[in-house]
């Protein structure tokens, strides 16, 4: 009989079997894209794993676990604008920061990343700011240094030391131009780089060879990239040589790990990592789309992984075709990770209290306005006060933002879930709006808020004005809407008053103060409703999203809190309080 334990971290269940060792991916749900893990025996074999975090910030999330199941987050690399400036300026949903590295070298940790500007040509050098972060101590996210910068004409870059303890970049060539994989010696705390520059292997003919590791195993260097694109073709690749810089020769296997030209549910599987246990056992992370072959719903977009490999002395590692219940040796339970750190997959119920600051699983879109972000302000105890930014989250061109965007909110991390929190929000200026959404990028979210609008653009949106009290012909009322940005639309965002596809009036009792929420029904619904809490309410449904429309791309959804002048200079603050994450932890 098999002896089921059962973990539960803050919310969050994983159920384990101990003879099968069976757990769900993914391992780190939500927007986590190109997983990069590695043990550090140094740090009491601890685990540590970093993903991709684009316009996202604070950015680089990094993760500590000692199972291989309960992953806490620990910090982010990159927490100051001083750090990487030019994250405020990037262009595009595909912009900003790409495929850690996360190693450590003779006491040090290291993360190596591109910061993406979309808006230059893809074989522009200036296009791909090439750095390196270090840091002692990665529980201290502060402790994460400014950036040192090397120039490299690609991108994915990873280092790599060899026997000697001489240090090297591997990376991919400029995309779409001329698909390599290059390798050179490079100083590491400066940025100099040390050697010519090497070709090493093209891939086997895939699309945008990416990705690459080398690892060094029985005097061969054996180099691991990804192709095909980050789609439903996406795949792991190997190939082998007695030297660093090659010839290297192909796996005969290829591709070692993928799920394309099949029916799974887990697609687009590609991106890898390997590193081992303290057994012996090895493992491979990788980024992976619960979308199924008709790639249409997964909002969550590209998750992270986990597979068992083996790697026998003198042959290529192999791979467990990923399934979503895997099997495989897992360490034993242990959730001795400092820190109050957020454990992946679980819930939050967040009172705002005094003397408190944001936790560190939460976002914002590029570089925040500090100073529109209070907690418990004076007079608002146990609350999030936000000061409404003049761009909404469209922006004026849906993918840049010349100033900044008041938004904050956490992954989406599970496929059902409800989402919920109070808004206080008693502003009488014309497109003041403020409410939860559900953000994918600039062109993709929906949006459910209490909207200000004059009579003149009410009654221009087909609407009679809302009763308010002292209502008169230039006094503002309030709405409740949903609006949906799409890739799709026409619509800049900035200035639209409207919406698709409903706005409904509010009266003065409920407009001042009421809940929102967003729940996901399933994988292709969300539902949008508000009540204004008084006794016998009921949720009010205001319209319904579908999974589809913030589906694609790089990254994945973002449930979370904005207030917006809509391309106006407003000034009133909104309140929110009692914010709660609630998700389905059955469905998978």
């Amino acid at each position: 009989m098999l002896l089921l334990l059962v973990c539960f971290y803050t919310g969050a269940v994983h159920a384990i079997t101990e003879a099968s060792s069976q757990w769900h991916n993914p391992i780190l749900p939500g927007f986590h894209p190109d997983p990069s893990c590695t043990r550090v025996p140094e740090w009491n074999d601890t685990f540590f794993c970093a993903t991709s975090s684009f316009n996202a910030v604070p950015g680089v999330p990094v993760f500590a676990s000692k199972d291989l199941q309960n992953f806490r987050q620990i910090g982010n690399v990159i927490t100051r604008k001083s750090q990487l400036p030019g994250l405020a300026a990037t262009n595009g949903s595909t912009s900003g920061i790409w495929a850690p590295t996360i190693r450590y070298h003779e006491g040090t940790f290291y993360v190596v990343t591109t910061l993406v500007y979309d808006d230059r040509a893809a074989n522009d050098s200036s296009r791909w700011d090439n750095i390196i972060f270090t840091s002692t101590n990665p529980y201290d996210t502060d402790s994460w240094s400014d950036p040192v910068h090397f120039t490299f004409e690609g991108y994915d870059t990873s280092p790599y030391w060899d026997s000697q303890g001489n240090s090297y970049i591997i990376g991919s060539h400029a995309w779409k131009i001329y698909e390599m994989i290059q390798g050179f010696g490079i100083d590491l705390n400066t940025g100099n780089i040390t050697s010519d520059i090497h070709d090493m292997w093209p891939g086997t003919g895939g699309i945008a060879p990416e990705g690459p590791h080398v690892y060094e195993s029985d005097g061969s260097f054996y180099l691991q990239i990804a192709e095909g694109g980050t789609g439903l073709n996406h795949e792991t690749n190997y190939a082998r040589s007695d030297s660093l810089f090659g010839n290297y020769t192909g796996d005969p296997e290829n591709p070692v790990l993928t799920n394309a030209n099949t029916t799974e549910y887990f697609q687009t599987v590609g991106h890898a990592d390997l590193f081992n246990d303290t057994e012996g056992n090895w493992w491979t992370v990788a980024l992976s789309t619960r979308s199924g072959p008709e790639f249409v719903y997964y909002p969550m977009g590209r998750e992270t992984i986990l597979t068992t490999a083996k790697w026998n002395e003198g042959e290529f590692p192999t791979f467990t075709p990923v399934r979503g219940v895997e099997s495989g040796p897992l360490p034993s339970i242990n959730k001795d990770i400092s820190g109050d750190g957020y454990w992946v997959g679980s819930d939050d119920d967040i009172t705002f209290e005094s003397n408190t600051t944001l936790p560190n699983h939460f976002v914002y879109n590029r570089f925040q306005d500090v100073s529109a972000y209070t907690i418990s302000p004076s007079g608002h105890p146990n609350t999030l006060a936000l000061s409404p930014s003049v761009l909404n989250l469209t922006g004026r061109d849906a993918r840049s933002a010349a100033t900044p965007q008041t938004f904050v909110g956490r992954r989406q991390e599970h496929i059902e879930f409800i989402f919920e929190v109070t808004l206080e929000f008693n502003s009488m200026q014309d497109q003041a709006e403020a409410g939860v959404t559900v953000f994918l990028n600039q062109a993709q979210h929906f949006d459910l808020g209490v909207v200000m609008l004059s009579p003149d653009l009410a009654t221009e949106a087909g609407l009679a004005p809302a009763t308010t009290e002292n209502n008169n012909d230039t006094t503002t009322s309030s709405y409740i809407r949903l609006r949906t940005i799409t890739a799709n639309s026409t619509n800049s965002g900035a200035t639209d008053p409207f919406s698709s596809p409903a706005i409904l009036p509010l009266n003065s009792s409920t407009g001042t103060k009421l809940k929102l929420q967003v729940e996901a029904v399933n994988h292709t619904t969300y539902a949008f409703r508000y009540t204004d809490g008084g006794n016998g309410s009921e949720w009010k449904t205001v319209g319904w999203g579908n999974s589809s429309q913030v589906s694609g791309g790089f990254t994945g959804t973002i449930v979370g809190l904005f207030t917006t002048g809509n391309g106006n200079d407003v000034t009133d603050p909104a309140y929110f309080s009692q914010l709660s994450y609630k998700g389905n932890h059955d469905v998978f």
